[in-house]
């Protein structure tokens, strides 16, 4: 499903309404009517049931006056709570302001603090909250009078509606606008709209509903750059595997990694490698971790390695290791290995050289920020996969400017070096040189834990061995990582879910997925 900015969905509007000849005014009624049906599916039915419906001036607002109509329709017992000036509004929302006042329903406006006391006793009676403050358009700090209304109604702990997007989600970032209300259902209008597919936005989104509202077809799958990737998408991408392969056919994968104290990782790649289909793993190691790192995966081939005095991995290997990448249809770069700088100008000098294609993680992603002319001139197919410290470390930035402008900031590094980059967070991001973006809906807060970007880079790595390119293949290594994390909440906690356990249910993820 395309993924949509305030810009674009203007257009939409635009478009629809000056080429197609469909007054806004249907638009609108469309709106609130979808909106009110998925109220209706979401939480059954709403007749005599106390519905307070807070609007804005905006076509937001407008959109909450028509749904304010039909929930009375409904046999819901209806308030409207203004918000703004009325005189700003839309002639549209002007007119279903009045059309609502003629069904009986009480308009009051709320300017203050002291309107919210007056009238605390009447909203803390309500089932239900529709949030039709703020739109899709909002550009701007949340302050005064409506932070503080969007405070408020945080605080009632009432089933909350929010129409086309909670109030206070900037729809290009989703950022946090100062203040945003916290929806346990979104109902969002034609496509929806890139603020709630990523943190921080999506956490205030709840449950999202995408109503069509009659936008011309051709407008909604238009083709675009920035795709929520959903089951129906990645279905389809599952790779298939002759009745006559053998080993060689998805394979062999090469991982290069191991310090001491971090050899799991390299074996958590490559149980989650042969785990995704795999047919050969071989980790080249540290030649003092093999007692460590072969017992923990049988199936694995190890080569040792010499080591520098720290008992990392030492340049001295690069001609050796030249050779196994070579003989290898994947490599992948990073876990565990370390930050000794002998290990990390070696690693640099691999990334330069190396003509397989490769999966660049962890400490190899170090590596790369530290001199990023290892990327330039690059001909083969490379994913990298940081987390948002590793991100804030290749583009010299700080974490919370990371967080803040994470869309700009992956589709710039992606164009600047010409690899694709798997930004791992709450909802991963996938951006390719052609500044396309994969937005990932599997995954909980249980994978935040040590070694789970280890299990990741491997299933990432199997899929390119089965003849995938990384991008296609980080997308669907992604939904599966998460999906396989997402499974084991019927089993166990968030709190007690490890890599190693994502690892397991891997087969199981793809099986259901098939």
């Amino acid at each position: 499903m395309y993924l949509v900015d305030s810009a674009s969905m203007k257009a939409i509007d635009s478009v629809t309404t000056e080429k197609y000849g469909v007054p806004p005014s249907i638009l609108m009624e469309n709106a609130g009517a979808n909106t009110v049906n998925a109220m209706v599916n979401e939480f059954g039915p709403i007749a005599y049931r106390r519905i307070s419906v807070f609007c804005g001036i905006g076509n937001n607002g407008g959109d909450g006056f028509v749904i304010a109509r039909h929930l009375v329709s409904e046999g819901a017992a209806v308030i409207i709570f203004l918000a703004g000036d009325e005189s700003a509004m839309s002639a549209e929302s002007k007119f279903n302001l009045e059309t609502a006042k003629k069904y009986g329903i009480e308009a009051v406006k709320l300017s203050s603090l002291e309107d919210i006391n007056t009238h605390n006793t009447l909203i803390v009676s309500s089932d239900i909250i529709v949030d039709a403050l703020l739109g899709t358009g909002l550009n701007r700090e949340v302050e005064g009078f409506m932070a503080q209304l969007i405070v408020y109604i945080n605080t009632l702990n009432k089933k909350t509606v929010s129409v086309d997007i909670p109030s206070g989600v900037d729809a290009d970032t989703g950022n946090i606008r100062g203040v945003a209300v916290y929806a346990d259902l979104t109902v969002t209008f034609g496509l929806p709209k890139t603020g709630m597919a990523v943190f921080p936005g999506h956490a205030n989104t709840g449950k999202l509903v995408v109503a069509d509202i009659n936008f011309p077809p051709e407008l909604l799958l238009q083709p675009r750059s920035d795709v929520l990737v959903t089951a129906e998408l990645i279905s389809p991408l599952l790779p298939y595997r002759q009745p006559n392969a053998n080993k060689g056919s998805f394979g062999p994968i090469f991982i290069l990694g191991g310090s001491p104290g971090l050899s799991g990782a390299v074996v958590l790649a490559a149980k989650a490698a042969l785990r995704s289909g795999a047919g050969i793993v071989n980790a080249g190691i540290p030649e003092s971790l093999h007692n460590a790192v072969k017992p923990g995966c049988d199936e694995m081939i190890v080569t040792n390695l010499k080591e520098t005095s720290k008992g990392t991995i030492a340049y001295s290997n690069k001609e050796n290791i030249l050779k196994l990448c070579a003989a290898a249809k994947v490599v992948i770069i990073g876990p565990g290995i370390g930050r000794d700088p002998e290990t990390q100008k070696l690693v640099r000098e691999l990334i330069a050289e190396v003509k397989t294609p490769l999966v660049i993680d962890a400490d190899g992603i170090n590596a790369v920020a530290a001199d990023k002319n290892c990327l330039k001139n690059n001909t083969k197919d490379v994913i990298m996969t940081p987390h948002i410290g590793e991100m804030a470390r290749l583009c010299s930035m700080e974490i919370s400017d990371v967080i803040k402008g994470k869309i700009k900031i992956l589709k710039d590094f992606t164009a600047s070096y010409g690899v694709n980059v798997l930004l791992k967070d709450g909802r991963s991001m996938l951006a390719d040189p052609q500044g396309n973006m994969y937005v990932n809906t599997t995954g909980n807060s249980g994978m935040a834990t040590p070694g789970c970007g280890d299990v990741l880079s491997g299933l990432i790595a199997a899929l390119m061995a089965h003849g995938m390119q990384s991008v296609q293949a980080g997308i669907l290594g992604s939904y599966i990582h998460g999906f396989a994390g997402d499974l084991l909440l019927s089993e166990t906690s968030e709190e007690g879910i490890t890599a190693g356990d994502i690892a397991l249910n891997i087969p199981k993820a793809i099986m259901k997925l098939k």
